[in-house]
């Protein structure tokens, strides 16, 4: 096998050309050490970035760069040590020839020699401070969000979380970054996740879930609770990444149960079935009248109608406003619903206006009697009790008759 000088080459020639390659990058600083730590070789990115030419480096040792405190901890002497069986990176921050800091990313080699013990090392270094304020602002926004965010990776696993989400959550950062999101899920409710986060991937956008949905979370402890989700793709050096914004809606729920209970009891307060006289109640409708509160109001009076057996329903609308054709019809299956159990209904306070109204719906209240007060209403209930009294009177006579014979 031929060298290069038994080829007529020069063998410093392709060293040169190395030099020269690692002189024109000037974004990252190459300096070759001997096994000491004293620089041997000095780049022009080297010399970019510290402000230091080689003939004012060479010979010195790369401590020089470092902070007093750290060469006098031996900073430089642990670094070459944890380097001697592989390649290291570290972090940390230096002084350039002016005096002014940088934090820099440092990756230190080893160099063997054809003995197999280590020559020297290449460490290759650059300006991280730039990176490292940008990192630090965002994860000071991301810990300043009053929701707790975590980001995901395109395989759905953690790799950043806020402190609102270890509050939340009860789980350390620690035990979060590296597992699938699943984690923070129910079990009942993992596999259908699995499906709706990779239908996410596929078509990432801002995308707000939770409300019409039952979402839940699940703390460290097992313990489940509401949630509202809000979900954004975030774009990186490192691909597409998924932040999740979640937002614990367990006060709010119950906020929202407690209203509508207080809504309810209102309603049974303010429209209650009244039993005004035997097998005869009265309905006193007062106020907007929309479809819930008409399902309720029907609910209501079918219910006490089967506890007294009424014969008689009163539905007084005089305190009504307006009413709509949903509501009329509801008022009319009501009519129909009370009729199965056996009760004529009767309505009254029927304005002019709302009568004009029904009537240019086209709505047909069928054979529902109608009074214009309250009062002609309980005659009419009375005379129908008296009339089916009679009926049945009659119709007891004459099945006593109709046994004597």
């Amino acid at each position: 096998m031929t060298t290069s000088a038994e080829d007529g080459q020069d063998p410093g020639a392709d060293l040169g050309d190395l030099e020269a390659m690692l002189d024109a990058v000037t974004d990252h600083a190459v300096v070759k050490l001997g096994p000491g730590g004293e620089i041997v070789r000095w780049s022009g990115g080297a010399q970019a970035l510290t402000g230091y030419a080689a003939d004012e480096v060479v010979g010195r040792p790369v401590s020089l760069l470092h902070l007093e405190e750290d060469r006098e901890a031996g900073l430089m002497e642990r670094e070459l040590d944890s380097a001697r069986d592989g390649r290291r990176e570290f972090q940390g921050w230096r002084i350039r020839k002016d005096g002014g800091r940088f934090l820099a990313r440092v990756a230190l080699t080893p160099v063997r020699g054809e003995d197999g013990a280590v020559s020297g090392f290449v460490k290759v270094f650059q300006d991280a401070t730039e990176s490292a304020r940008t990192e630090s602002l965002f994860h000071g926004l991301l810990d300043s969000a009053p929701d707790a965010m975590v980001i995901v990776d395109p395989d759905a696993r953690i790799v950043l979380v806020n402190r609102q989400t270890e509050a939340l959550f009860g789980f350390g950062r620690d035990e979060l970054v590296g597992r699938e999101i699943e984690v923070l899920v129910p079990p009942r409710f993992r596999d259908r996740h699995v499906g709706h986060r990779s239908g996410f991937l596929a078509a990432p956008q801002l995308r707000p879930m939770g409300a019409g949905l039952e979402l839940s979370g699940m703390r460290r402890d097992g313990t489940e609770f509401p949630v509202e989700i809000s979900l954004s793709p975030l774009e990186t050096a490192e691909g597409r990444l998924v932040a999740a914004a979640i937002r614990d809606v367990t006060e709010r729920r119950e906020t929202e149960q407690r209203l509508q209970r207080q809504r309810d009891e209102i309603l049974e307060l303010s429209t209650p079935v009244i039993q005004v006289w035997d097998k005869v109640l009265a309905l006193p409708i007062i106020g907007t009248l929309d479809t819930l509160r008409a399902t309720r109001l029907t609910e209501g009076l079918l219910e006490k109608i089967a506890r007294t057996q009424a014969e008689v329903a009163i539905l007084d609308i005089s305190g009504v406003p307006t009413i709509d054709t949903q509501v009329a019809q509801h008022l009319l299956k009501t009519v129909q619903a009370a009729a199965l159990m056996g009760t004529v209904s009767i309505m009254s306070g029927v304005r002019p206006e709302t009568a004009q109204s029904m009537v240019h719906l086209g709505i047909d209240m069928g054979r529902l009697r109608s009074r214009n007060t309250l009062q002609d209403a309980l005659q009419l209930a009375l005379a129908v009790l008296a009339e089916r009294a009679g009926t049945a009177a009659t119709a007891a006579q004459a099945l006593r008759s109709g046994g004597s014979r």
